[in-house]
């Protein structure tokens, strides 16, 4: 629960991006900086050493705090708006005051067009920023970061950090943790403050929440923006435009708010923006609400380069009967003391992490924090968070849902780990002993229960378990069948064991198995026995046949190092056997006749089975996007002692591509599968294949929707079925601007496929039951569109079949990524 709590508090912060930082001492020049008029004091104003790169901001209270090599030293301090001041401190003769004036500014550089006068500004801006882009390298820097957590009304938790900060054009960044420091109730090892993740709003693309952001000084940012002068002030005797930011895309990801701009050198000084309402989250995130303040400046060099970041949000999260209070949280970090286009070392690139730690210096404590850095003072506020919060005030506390699903969670309160109180342990000695042991053999059984026109009702049991470090696997299943009577084929049973002989590494594995079981005839990549026996027991056609078999596979599986996936080879030794039906019960009592139980070429098999495999996500319903691949060769030769001369192929291909929308954080995906399979030789009638299709209203990704209860089978077959995910995106250009916080999709599918079955089992099936096997008149067509995630949980479809008009309802879960 704790970890859950972690992820939803710090879950902004951790997913943006940024640049970094460290620093050094000896004198401390502190001071407080306030508008000369009405005494306010003014946060974030920039306190630099003058002819250097280094220099911090205020806090909330207009304090700040500075540490310099030696005295004298020329402090100077900006603020837009107001006229910039400069004092020398030549001794520590304690805290310096700056009561900064207004300026006043003087139009005169603009020359009025039919387009706004932002619009050149900010060409210029752009054409500026590539040129000195262009010679930017590398740097170095210092910073320090504070993140505060509160809730409605009172500061929860804080976290600082000490960094050194590295950047390379073509390497990225890097962040080195010198120090930290928290309150009371955090651990050191759950300190994320870092600047790591914080974003330079100078990039032409910027990384927010997960959302890929135009930044408002992209080369393209005027098809992406729309920016207009509001305001003109001044700074130091220079023009300072205040412009207004504008999404003119809709449906993107994008900024909006005021950004500042230097007159003369065409330079961003500031940005005050929070992303549009297109970034969003679907539930459980209920709000989520950011709003992004940073500066810049060249320091009196070439590069304009961050001082600051400054994020405030709020996020909300909650599902029906779970609400979790509104988290808020505050971060601030200052970057100073650059050192530009430097070599930086290989080593800090070469690690994959971006934030490190360094456990020479992180391990001294605090004394960073006194002696060696300048931070930015705790407010009042702070101050009194830092006296006040306990060990014991956690963040799971403090954040703790409401609602009538809250019953069901363990809180896992302090104390409740000690013994009761005349209670003793599970595994105390005496009779705890014989509970532990009877514990290890039940926690690992598992009950089996289906129905279907064959076995009646089935109920087994399946022990799995893992021994020796996980590299023995055994598994054990029995079961017995309603339908039969008397005798062996009412009973199911088998075992499996698989060894990993490799201590090191896991990418071998040997395995034998022996069944006998009642098995299905065609093998379907979709559904199982157990899925489909509701509907048996409803009385609706039975999705299978099926037959006796009984066998041992042995075989072995390798992980491969070049190429992705593993490769498996195995023999199998089987002995397939008819079976007919035996009940046509169904629970409403509507005394539905079901189909015969087909036939089976009865023999041996003796085969050899080559699969070629990666990936694992398709079994999951079409809930989530995969990529995933499995080619299988079995041969089946006489020559082995088998019945049966044959060589089947088969193919299995899953999927995914973003298309449309890319910089969203779920972007809009066109999902694909692609189904076929061959063979050669005298192929018997249970090594069919099947194309799957709703069993009931029910139907994946990857069977057909327009086709109910009896799949295609065939010896030969393809299908290719393909959906596309539109996501909220057809709601919102309908007006619905905030149909992403729903998480509602607008899905369109489609499909198509054909099989083929052999003449002699056509003439079988029509001589035995009258009929034919179920198999593709033509190609199978259909198309049609869906509304996911209802409730978050569901699919509405609507499918039209166009070889064989008609219209078909359904549902199926979510597609949730």
């Amino acid at each position: 629960m704790q970890k859950w709590v972690f992820f939803l508090i710090l879950f902004p912060s951790l997913m943006m991006s940024s640049f970094l930082v460290f620093a050094q001492h000896q004198h401390r020049v502190t001071g407080k900086i306030v508008d000369a008029e009405t005494g306010e004091p003014l946060p974030a104003a920039h306190v630099i050493i003058k002819d250097t790169y280094k220099g911090t901001i205020s806090n909330q209270d207009g304090e700040f705090s500075l540490l310099v090599s030696e005295l004298p030293v020329t402090i100077m301090v900006r603020f837009i708006g107001f006229e910039s001041q400069e004092q020398t401190v030549t001794e520590n003769t304690g805290p310096i005051d700056f009561l900064l004036k207004p300026s006043v500014a003087e139009m005169g550089e603009i020359v009025v067009t039919g387009e706004d006068p932002a619009i050149a500004i900010m060409r210029e801006v752009i054409r500026r920023k590539q040129q000195w882009r262009a010679n930017l390298e590398t740097y170095k820097a210092e910073a320090y970061t504070r993140q505060q957590l509160r809730n409605d009304t009172t500061i929860i938790s804080i976290t600082e950090s000490i960094s050194e900060a590295y950047w390379d054009k073509e390497k990225g960044s890097r962040e080195i943790l010198k120090s930290k420091r928290q309150t009371a109730n955090i651990d050191a090892a759950d300190n994320f403050a870092g600047v790591s993740y914080l974003p330079n709003f100078y990039d032409d693309n910027l990384d927010i929440a997960g959302f890929d952001v135009v930044g408002v000084t992209h080369p393209d940012a005027l098809k992406f923006y729309d920016f207009s002068l509001e305001d003109i002030q001044s700074l130091d005797g220079q023009v300072v435009y205040e412009l207004k930011v504008d999404s003119k895309r809709k449906l993107q990801p994008l900024f909006e708010g005021t950004i500042f701009v230097l007159g003369e050198e065409y330079a961003v000084l500031e940005m005050d923006l929070k992303p549009n309402s297109v970034v969003q989250f679907p539930p459980p995130v209920q709000d989520f609400d950011l709003s992004y303040k940073q500066q810049f400046s060249n320091f009196g060099g070439d590069f304009w380069l961050p001082v600051d970041v400054r994020i405030e949000g709020l996020v909300e999260v909650g599902l029906v009967g779970l609400r979790f209070p509104p988290i808020g949280f505050k971060q601030v970090a200052r970057i100073s003391d650059y050192e530009v286009n430097i070599s930086l070392p290989d080593t800090i690139f070469k690690s994959r992490d971006q934030l490190m730690v360094d456990s020479t210096t992180i391990n001294s404590g605090d004394s960073l924090f006194v002696n060696e850095i300048e931070i930015i003072p705790l407010d009042t506020e702070e101050e009194i968070a830092y006296e006040t919060v306990d060990s014991t005030a956690s963040l799971e506390k403090a954040f703790r849902p409401e609602g009538f699903l809250t019953r069901f969670i363990d809180w896992d309160e302090e104390g409740d780990s000690g013994s009761s109180q005349g209670g003793g342990s599970a595994n105390s000695s005496g009779g705890g002993s014989g509970n532990g042991f009877f514990s290890k053999l039940t926690q690992n059984l598992t009950p089996q229960v289906k129905f279907n026109r064959v076995d009646a009702f089935y109920g087994g049991l399946k022990h799995e378990r893992r021994y020796v470090d996980n590299r023995l696997m055994s598994r054990v299943f029995a079961g017995y069948s309603t339908g039969y009577g008397e005798g062996m084929e009412s009973f199911s049973y088998g075992a499996r064991v698989a060894w990993w002989p490799l201590k090191e590494s896991r990418r071998f594995a040997v395995f034998t198995e022996y069944r006998a079981k009642n098995d299905t005839r065609y093998n379907s990549d979709m559904f199982n026995p157990y899925l489909t026996s509701v509907v048996s027991l409803l009385g609706y056609p039975d999705y299978f046949d099926y037959f006796r078999n009984e066998g041992i596979e042995v075989g072995g599986a390798y992980m491969l190092r070049e190429l992705p996936g593993t490769l498996r080879l195995s023999y199998l030794y089987e002995d397939h056997q008819s079976i007919s039906y035996k009940t046509d019960y169904d629970i409403l009592g509507r005394d539905e006749v079901q189909r015969p139980n087909s036939y089976v070429d009865e023999g041996n098999l003796s085969a050899l089975r080559f699969t070629w495999e990666d990936g694992e996500n398709k079994k999951a319903f079409g809930a989530v996007g995969a990529n995933d691949f499995q080619f299988t060769v079995e041969q089946s030769a006489t020559f082995m002692g088998s019945s049966w001369n044959y060589t089947r192929f088969k193919i299995d291909l899953y999927r995914e591509f973003q298309t449309f929308y890319q910089r969203r954080f779920f972007p809009n995906t066109l999902n694909m599968r692609l189904n076929a399979g061959t063979y050669l030789g005298d192929l018997p009638i249970q090594k069919n294949e099947v194309l799957d299709v709703a069993p009931g209203l029910f139907t994946p990704f990857g069977a057909f929707r327009a086709k109910r209860f009896i799949p295609y089978e065939g010896a030969s077959y393809f299908a290719l079925n393909a959906e596309h995910n539109f996501k909220s995106v057809p709601l919102e250009m309908l007006g619905w601007r905030d149909a992403s916080k729903t998480g509602l999709s607008i899905i369109a599918f489609g499909g198509i496929g054909k099989t083929w079955v052999k003449q002699a089992q056509i003439d079988e099936f029509n001589t035995r039951y009258g009929f034919d096997p179920s198999i593709t008149e033509d190609l199978h067509i259909e198309a049609g569109l869906s509304l996911s995630n209802i409730f978050n949980l569901f699919r509405a479809d609507v499918a039209f079949r166009v070889d064989n008009p008609g219209f078909y309802f359904g549902v199926s879960l979510a597609r949730l990524f």
